[in-house]
């Protein structure tokens, strides 16, 4: 990775951020982990601050870079979403909570995350709300630690939003949990299930049966 070492020890701040716009990933992905490991107090807020970004590239390492603080991104990336009338920014900040999850499979969502989770799926921005739906799978995925989620995902997937309902129905495929194959029954009995969604549940309760046949053996 491209940066200087001035006392010979850790990477130069300023270089690590001018490596988020570099074109390879492998050196944004090097420049933000060393952000959190040399400079956490200094970079969490410029990181924050690029999601207002209008450079997308720049803008989705910001949103990568923050996943990479964990739990403690979780509060400034609330704040930031509340207090933003721009749909791209609110969005932003919750894919980040999608890189929180996936990162940190054992750290718990905060009671206030969630909530902002919920706001986020009746956002006017249909880009922040299927971005919501996919945090909440992503949570939900965390097992004894996502356990909040689950319910917010059985409730989508009676909702009235295709899309979403999609989103929910494959993130219950991928949750060895009693209450997603018993939703994704119901779903598949219930009549009024759409078709398209039908063909989801479908395709959700086989990968959930194969989950469950690979745990066994």
């Amino acid at each position: 990775m491209r940066m200087s070492q001035p006392d010979d020890k850790h990477p130069d701040l300023e270089t690590l951020f001018q490596d988020l716009s570099h074109p390879n990933p492998n050196i944004q992905n090097q420049a933000y982990w060393a952000m959190v490991e040399h400079y956490p107090t200094e970079s969490m807020p410029r990181l924050l601050a690029l999601l207002d970004q209008a450079d997308t590239s720049l803008r989705r390492a910001a949103v990568r870079g923050m996943g990479a603080f964990g739990s403690r991104s979780l509060e400034p990336l609330a704040e930031k979403f509340r207090s933003s009338d721009d749909g791209t920014v609110r969005a932003s900040c919750v894919k980040a909570y999608v890189q929180v999850a996936a990162n940190f499979p054992d750290e718990a969502f905060s009671d206030d995350a969630m909530e902002i989770l919920e706001e986020a799926l009746v956002d006017d921005s249909p880009v922040v709300s299927q971005s919501a739906v996919m945090a909440i799978g992503q949570v939900a995925k965390q097992g004894t630690v996502g356990k909040q989620a689950i319910p917010i995902l059985l409730k989508i997937c009676k909702g009235d939003n295709l899309a979403h309902m999609q989103s929910a129905v494959m993130a219950l495929g991928e949750i060895d949990d009693p209450a997603s194959e018993i939703s994704l029954k119901e779903l598949l009995q219930d009549e009024s299930t759409d078709p398209m969604v039908r063909e989801v549940v479908e395709s959700s309760l086989a990968r959930l049966e194969n989950i469950k046949a690979n745990k066994k053996n």
